[in-house]
């Protein structure tokens, strides 16, 4: 996957903590791990799979869906300052998937709230990503049992 990853992104990949923290340079896109759990982020945005807990083939979805599909970015703003984001990943001819949405208290609260909505294409086309995902839906389902 590494592999991929690097002959993809140009950019390249920033590596923190040892490895177990990964940025997408110039994406937005991170993946981060402890112990506990997977997080999977875009930008502020991000998920947490607790491995004890969380399905591993939903977290292995999600990233690559976030690498595979375009992006719905909707920002919320009142004034010049932005109190809320929400990104939802765009499956084709399916119900977009709700990614997360980040909030904080809109400052200027009296404003009228904009809504601004950009898109971020996919970052790897899904035909050149399908084996490494089948391979590690696979391993995600063994380990389970």
């Amino acid at each position: 996957m590494t592999t991929l990853l690097k002959e993809e992104f140009q950019e390249g990949i920033k590596e923190y903590e040892e490895g177990n923290h990964l940025t997408l340079v110039g994406t937005g896109f991170w993946i981060s791990s402890d112990v506990r759990e997977l997080t999977i982020g875009l930008e502020f945005n991000h998920k947490h799979y607790n491995f004890e807990y969380d399905s591993m083939e939903d977290a292995i979805d999600t990233f690559f869906y976030i690498l595979t599909k375009r992006k719905k970015i909707t920002n919320y703003s009142k004034g010049l300052r932005i109190f809320k984001t929400k990104v939802e990943i765009e499956i084709k001819d399916e119900k977009p998937i709700d990614f997360g949405t980040t909030f904080t208290l809109p400052l200027q609260f009296w404003k009228k709230t904009k809504t601004e909505i950009t898109h971020q294409d996919a970052y790897i086309a899904t035909e050149k990503v399908i084996e490494v995902w089948k391979e590690l839906i696979n391993y995600a389902q063994q380990t389970v049992k």
